[in-house]
């Protein structure tokens, strides 16, 4: 999946933090991995859903999601306060952990597909 399409299907309607024109080289541990399943077929395009829905914060924390995902993610350091030790309640992860969290909860792709892909 090239970049303009990431930016297309899951920062542009799914991220908080994505900002239109700003010169972002990285993408967020959950875009990769949205990318990794459309390159090996397990996800299609035509299967992510159009809007993001809305969970609580303490519903997005899942912890098999944040193990696979979160773990090897280039923000995880210094820009994600979801991950940060001292998260504040209501923080929000990036717009790739919520689009995976949604297509789970849709029962679009498993978190045994997701570690798949990482275990590869």
């Amino acid at each position: 999946m090239v970049k303009r399409e990431i930016k297309d299907y899951i920062c542009r309607p799914f991220c908080s933090f994505y900002r239109e024109g700003a010169k972002e080289e990285l993408i967020c541990g959950g875009a990769q991995e949205v990318g990794n399943l459309m390159e090996r077929g397990v996800l299609r395009v035509d299967e992510l859903p159009g809007e993001k829905k809305y969970f609580a914060s303490s519903a997005l924390r899942d912890g098999g999601l944040e193990t696979t995902i979160c773990r090897n993610c280039a923000f995880r350091e210094e820009d994600c306060d979801f991950q940060a030790e001292k998260s504040p309640p209501d923080a929000e992860p990036c717009g790739g952990y919520i689009l995976l969290f949604q297509l789970i909860e849709n029962g679009v792709i498993s978190i045994d597909e997701l570690k798949g892909s990482n275990d590869a």
